[in-house]
């Protein structure tokens, strides 16, 4: 018998759940459109949009708490595919995702597109490559994969330490944007925003481990969309008469480019070295929207799509959701509804982005400083963007209009004259998913530093309360240590999530692949490839950083993936074809991995723990005899 129909089986009052949830933040958004109506105050109606739905995220994580060692790690393995891919497709688009990406589409259109083609590339290719068998071994992290594929605690420990640099570059670029979202509606600052933030994911964590961070991504994805969704669809149904902006704005681009013209947007020739991502102060359109490689290079457009491509396939944090599906077959499910999933944002991202450009355009084009609309005095306000006619010719150039790049988002409502409410939901809706991805990354290195390093290197016998202990400490000493950075130094969100991607991509993504698909690999070339793909990547930036320069001439430092993961790939066949052949039973383990059906190799070894003892796997989950009435009632 398999050890996971030993847990008690799905909660079958699930979706009712969901859906009592779901109407519960549409009645909120409602009553709180009626009171603006009423004319209650802008600050009292941004504070409860805000704090409710936070409160309710505490609410989900506190019942679903668990003292349970196998389903913190691994949620017991009871994720239903559906909502497992909620969890990843937020995970994938973060605050970074929702804010960075929509806004590099309004300032560059089309080469923007490379960071979207990377990213469902990175699932498509993840989903066939490496999800159902990092499933089928059963393993808690991606260290944890390492170290049972290769049987070596000692990999499985470098393994770990590898995972925190990317992770927690990501955390602190999720921290820096959701703080300055919520700084921009609620009554803190933008330190005190950080260490909130920070506070509301150990809240997520800690009590519940997977199993909570599970059940509240899959909610905060509901939130994302619809503060993504219900502005763009009521302006599509101003401009297009049809609730359907994914498949309408195309009729806008005419429209558009020759409004652009009128401005004077000149076609542009791409600066070197992904200068021409847009960055975090307010800045002009430079190129027109569907003009190509205007603001990356054919070369760089492609760099840049590999590098998030390997990031998003190799992550960590994306990885470690394979353990929480039913089966290997749930496992390739939840890859699907995932993919599905960031496919629907990142074709509704563009048109977020086209409409919010036409009904800027469309108000601007013709007009004089002093007939500039009223909702550009809010923007300025709000640091988002600034109209002025720096020349004094009378009227307003495309090279005066500056609009910030993470305020995107949070304009269309605003340009569109939508009710107040409809602004503070995008804010919420970036806010959810600032704590989804934020929580989901610190969680992959918390998991890495008890499972993998403390409980698979140093301390064999650890209890499983001490393995809690530890996993519960590592992810609020990152998470507080994240959130200390962002309140000490500025950096661009975009860019550092680039570098992390490129950072993954390099460490995992030759390991992952000779692993899986090549039974020569040894656990010496296992570990070169690591080492090299990081090293290469590591001192391409360090290069740059410092101004020394660069591995290899006009590559910029965020895509060092171009030179890690070559290097690690080469690095990992020289030392596996230098280093004596794995054994046959190490053989027939990846043969076992490949194959779906039948049990997990973490729930054979438990099964067999009696009989033998293999020091590199992980203890024996406690397994708590249920009765049938607690198993129909046990909530998921």
């Amino acid at each position: 018998m398999s050890l996971q129909n030993q847990y008690r089986p799905l909660n079958p009052r699930l979706g009712t759940h969901y859906a009592i949830f779901v109407s519960a933040f549409t009645s909120l958004l409602l009553v709180l459109a009626l009171l603006e109506q009423l004319g209650a105050p802008k600050l009292w109606l941004s504070h409860a949009m805000i704090v409710i739905p936070l409160l309710l995220y505490v609410a989900i994580a506190i019942l679903t708490r668990t003292l349970d060692l196998h389903e913190f790690f691994s949620a017991s393995r009871r994720m239903p595919p559906v909502f497992g891919g909620l969890a990843l497709a937020v995970t994938a688009i973060g605050g970074v995702g929702l804010f960075a990406l929509t806004g590099s589409l309004y300032l560059i259109g089309f080469d923007a597109l490379a960071l979207a083609i990377g990213m469902i590339s990175g699932f498509a290719l993840s989903a066939v490559l490496f999800v159902p068998f990092l499933r089928k071994t059963g393993a808690y992290t991606l260290p944890g994969f390492f170290r049972l594929r290769y049987d070596s605690g000692m990999l499985g420990a470098v393994a770990g330490l590898l995972v925190l640099p990317p992770v927690a570059i990501l955390l602190a670029a999720e921290l820096r944007i959701g703080a300055f979202v919520t700084s921009l509606f609620a009554s803190v600052s933008f330190e005190a925003a950080v260490f909130c933030g920070a506070a509301l994911i150990i809240a997520t964590l800690v009590i519940g481990g997977l199993r909570s961070l599970g059940w509240t991504q899959s909610v905060q994805y509901t939130v994302v969309m619809g503060g993504l969704l219900v502005p763009l669809v009521v302006v599509a149904i101003q401009e297009t008469n049809l609730p359907l902006p994914q498949l309408t704005y195309g009729w806008l681009l005419e429209r558009l480019s020759i409004n652009e013209v009128a401005l004077g947007t000149s076609a542009a020739t791409p600066p070197p070295m992904l200068e021409g991502l847009p960055g975090e102060l307010p800045e002009p359109s430079s190129k027109p929207f569907l003009q190509p490689f205007g603001a990356l290079s054919r070369t760089d457009f492609a760099f840049l799509a590999f590098c998030v491509l390997a990031g998003v396939a190799a992550m960590p944090s994306l990885l470690l959701r394979s353990g929480s599906a039913i089966t290997t077959e749930q496992s390739r499910r939840m890859m699907g509804w995932s993919t599905l999933f960031v496919g629907f944002f990142l074709i509704t991202a563009p048109a977020y982005a086209v409409f919010t450009k036409y009904s800027v355009l469309e108000q601007i084009v013709g007009i004089t400083p002093s007939q500039l609309p009223s909702w550009i005095g809010s923007l300025r306000n709000a640091g988002l963007a600034d109209f002025t006619d720096r020349n004094g010719n009378g009227v307003i150039s495309a090279a005066e209009m500056l609009i910030s790049r993470d305020g995107v988002a949070l304009s269309l409502p605003i340009v569109a004259g939508l009710p107040f409410i409809l602004v503070v939901l995008a804010a919420t809706a970036g806010i959810a998913a600032t704590l989804a991805a934020g929580a989901a990354h610190a969680f992959a290195a918390g998991s890495a530093i008890s499972d993998d390093l403390y409980h698979g290197f140093i301390h064999r016998s650890a209890t499983h309360g001490k393995r809690l202990i530890v996993a519960r400490l590592s992810m609020v000493i990152l998470t507080i240590g994240a959130a200390w950075y962002v309140t000490m130094n500025d950096f661009d969100v975009l860019r550092a999530a680039i570098a992390a991607f490129s950072l993954a991509g390099a460490t995992f993504l030759p390991p992952l692949l000779l692993s899986v698909w090549w039974k020569r690999t040894t656990k010496w070339g296992a570990l070169a490839a690591m080492l090299a793909g990081a090293s290469v990547a590591v001192a391409h930036m360090a290069l740059q950083l410092t101004g020394v320069g660069t591995l290899f001439p006009d590559l910029s430092g965020e895509l060092a993936a171009i030179l890690g993961v070559p290097a690690g790939f080469v690095a990992g066949v020289a030392v596996s074809l230098l280093t004596p052949q794995p054994t046959p039973q190490m053989k027939a383990l990846v043969d076992d991995m490949r194959d779906p059906s039948g049990e997990a190799l973490f729930d054979k070894a438990m099964r067999l723990a009696p009989f033998r003892k293999r020091p590199s796997l992980p203890e024996t989950p406690q397994i708590t005899q249920r009765k049938p009435e607690d198993a129909r009632d046990a909530t998921a």
